[in-house]
């Protein structure tokens, strides 16, 4: 499996719609990872190199356009920075990455060449 948080981000974009009306693109897939890999949203925005409002912005965004939440906050609340993906957002992470990770990796490897 590639080391997604490290990536720089691809200049293109693949944002897969997943459910009706719910997206999911690079960025939002990087962030799932870390949430789930770290247990806290600062340090998963860290690592995805987002800024944590944002991150927050996007989870919450996440959460209400799937038909069940993607990530749980302790004690149900968005003010914690403990969080962890559910078994949707495992589900769609999965779903995701097996679909793009080999596009992915081609994007790195050819932008490697010229950078």
């Amino acid at each position: 499996m590639m080391k997604r948080a490290c990536m720089k981000p691809p200049s293109c974009c693949v944002i897969v719609e997943l459910e009706q009306g719910a997206f999911l693109g690079y960025r939002r897939a990087v962030l799932l990872d870390e949430i789930q890999n770290r247990g806290s949203l600062s340090q998963a925005a860290k690592a995805a190199k987002i800024h944590q409002e944002h991150a927050l912005h996007l989870l919450t965004e996440m959460n209400v356009s799937f038909h069940t939440p993607l990530v749980y906050f302790q004690e149900n609340s968005m003010e914690t920075d403990s969080a962890r993906l559910t078994e949707t957002g495992k589900e769609m992470v999965r779903s995701y990455w097996n679909k793009f990770a080999s596009a992915w990796t081609s994007i790195t490897e050819e932008r490697s060449k010229h950078y």
